[in-house]
């Protein structure tokens, strides 16, 4: 795995911020990473629960960004 994807997954948790981890498989996993001492995997919070992923088995990860749209809309 890459050192610099590791880096954004660490700084993600520490800002407590959402991202999509892309797998190799193909799979997708959408949650807030946490710091955890296991040098193997990663601790994604979902909101279906808690979901540990190698970090092998990861291709790519993603931010989430939230947009908050002020004033009306025409919808």
């Amino acid at each position: 795995m890459d050192k610099q994807l590791k880096q954004s997954i660490k700084t993600a948790a520490v800002n407590r911020e959402m991202i999509v981890v892309w797998l190799h498989g193909g799979g997708k996993a959408k949650g807030i990473p946490e710091v955890s001492a296991d040098p193997d995997r990663v601790k994604i919070n979902t909101i279906e629960g808690p979901v540990w992923v190698p970090y092998v088995d990861m291709k790519s990860i993603s931010p989430v960004i939230r947009l908050r749209v002020e004033g009306k809309t025409n919808e």
